[in-house]
């Protein structure tokens, strides 16, 4: 994702962060980040976004969403919701892709 980031893509972190990707620590927070987690193309109420996963002791759980604004072939802005835990219990549909 890091490669296809526009030099001077905006970075939101829904309280956390907000500012020019550049100057946060956005990628490496993700690598150091605990536990078993994975991310899934999808839909939430009818809107593209990446799907957040994390693992617990029953499984697989819907966890936040990333959203992505696109110019060109470039990603100019990400809107990450991983600190607002009402998003997705307030979605009326979320819906996967089909993986490869």
């Amino acid at each position: 994702m890091r490669e296809l980031t526009s030099a001077d893509a905006r970075l939101l972190v829904a309280d956390g962060f907000a500012g020019r990707l550049a100057d946060s620590p956005y990628f490496t927070e993700y690598k150091r980040r605990l536990g078993e987690w994975q991310m899934r193309l999808g839909e939430v109420d009818g809107e593209p976004v990446i799907i957040d996963f994390r693992r617990d002791e029953t499984g697989w759980k819907p966890h936040s969403i990333v959203r992505l604004e696109i110019a060109g072939d470039r990603i100019t802005r990400i809107a990450d919701y991983v600190f607002c835990s009402w998003v997705l219990p307030s979605a009326d549909s979320l819906v996967l892709s089909p993986t490869c």
